[in-house]
């Protein structure tokens, strides 16, 4: 009896001991991606001034044209908040969508999740399809100057 609970033990531990080891042999290393972000159409929904503020809501639809490390047109409902006027202040909070993206060679619907507070932002990969489905990264963004810039970290993950 006590053979077999050291046998069962046994295997426990080795199991165990190697499961952390099985996700690292199947994840790739993570790349550096950077680029540009072109506006390529920007179509006002809705403009809101509520007040005696200035600030302002703009809801639009953008089209945007990324190159580099991560390339597709991307399509977005945005909501921009203006505070003060663009050079004082800009937050936005985007989920974009790629109909087909390539990154790394790879191809696939991507969406992205945008949260800017002008001039910088952070860019977060929340989903893919196909060959890009199982793609993770972030990244910075900087809207000092038109084209856009973006860079960061992307890997693949079981």
């Amino acid at each position: 009896m006590n053979r077999k609970a050291l046998l069962i033990v046994l295997t426990l531990a080795v199991v165990i001991l190697a499961t952390p080891y099985v996700g690292m042999v199947y994840a790739t290393s993570s790349i550096t991606v950077s680029g540009t972000i072109v506006l390529v159409g920007v179509i006002p929904v809705e403009v809101i001034t509520k007040g005696k503020s200035d600030n302002q809501v703009m809801i639009m639809d953008l089209t945007e044209d990324w190159q580099g490390g991560i390339e597709g047109i991307s399509t977005t409902l945005a909501v921009w908040i203006v505070h003060g006027g663009y050079e004082t202040g800009l937050n936005v909070h985007e989920k974009l969508a790629f109909e087909t993206a390539t990154v790394m060679g790879k191809s696939g619907s991507l969406l992205l999740e945008l949260d800017i507070e002008a001039p910088d932002g952070h860019w977060t990969i929340i989903g893919g399809t196909d060959e890009l489905a199982n793609l993770h990264g972030q990244g910075t963004l900087s809207l000092a100057a038109m084209p856009y810039s973006y860079t960061g970290q992307v890997h693949f993950a079981p």
